[in-house]
């Protein structure tokens, strides 16, 4: 089949399922990762005919979009803070909220001297504290997860981006004390209550990992609770806890905070204005 073929065979299978531009964002993306052709490359090779391999590839990947998987689990890449990460269906995509935490972040700690100790709960693929290393090198992070599966993509990853990260596999449900104190934690924790997953979209909710979107009781505080009471134990005296946040949680989780020894709670919004971000400074 001529390359021009195939992607109006392309585009109809998808029609009914996605909106024309993300189609063809998709096959865009499909092809410069499979072939490594630049996205112009249809447009100047239309007469290109497609080898029995390469359809092959593209079939894959059409039934697979059918289906509603993300493209980033088919390709096993997202981008975060403009970097290149391996995802695959052990770990969260990484969402362009998170990166507006982390920008909070580095801004905070670009007047600091000192070589702050950071503690990223809950790390995935291990994109926040890969990200905050990369652009202050003067941080030194220890990043943990319950999933033996999310340790070893947030590895890869570390070794892909030469980041020196250390990744342990911890459950912050029974983790109390840490070998050091704490400048600073950070998380993204679930917040989902089960009860929610007839809201959500069939790409997240059948391929993203449920440990980390639902909580394990009925609590969308539950996460919450259980590191602002580990921070109150190992951040020291002015060290800052960082929360990406629900925004059904705001106040919720603002008064949660305030019952322990932190001060300075701010809320952040991200760029759709939602409340999406929390710092908080302890006393």
């Amino acid at each position: 089949m001529h390359l021009i073929e195939y992607r109006n065979h392309f585009y109809k299978e998808l029609n009914e399922v996605y909106p024309l531009t993300e189609i063809q964002i998709f096959l865009k993306r499909l092809i410069q990762s499979y072939f490594e052709w630049e996205p112009t490359f249809i447009a100047l090779h239309p007469d290109y005919f497609l080898n029995q391999s390469e359809t092959a590839k593209l079939d894959h990947a059409l039934l697979a979009l059918k289906k509603n998987k993300p493209i980033q689990y088919i390709l096993n890449e997202a981008f975060f803070m403009g970097h290149s990460f391996y995802v695959d269906e052990s770990v969260l995509i990484p969402r362009p909220e998170t990166e507006e935490l982390v920008s909070w972040m580095l801004s905070d700690f670009s007047l600091s001297k000192d070589k702050l100790k950071v503690l990223d709960i809950g790390t995935g693929s291990g994109c926040i504290p890969i990200a905050l290393a990369k652009e202050n090198p003067n941080l030194n992070i220890t990043a943990i997860d319950v999933s033996p599966s999310a340790i070893e993509v947030a590895k890869k990853n570390a070794i892909r981006h030469k980041s020196d990260v250390h990744f342990l596999q911890r459950d912050i449900i029974t983790l109390s004390n840490w070998e050091q104190s704490l400048d600073v934690i950070v998380s993204n924790p679930p917040y989902i209550k089960l009860e929610e997953k007839t809201e959500m979209l069939s790409n997240v909710l059948d391929y993203e990992p449920h440990l980390a979107l639902f909580t394990p009781e009925d609590d969308s505080l539950f996460f919450y609770k259980k590191i602002t009471a580990f921070a109150e134990i190992n951040l020291k005296t002015k060290g800052v806890l960082y929360f990406e946040i629900n925004p059904k949680c705001e106040e919720a989780l603002k008064k949660m905070i305030s019952s322990y020894s932190f001060k300075d709670i701010v809320v952040g919004n991200d760029i759709f204005g939602k409340k999406r971000m929390l710092k908080a400074t302890k006393k």
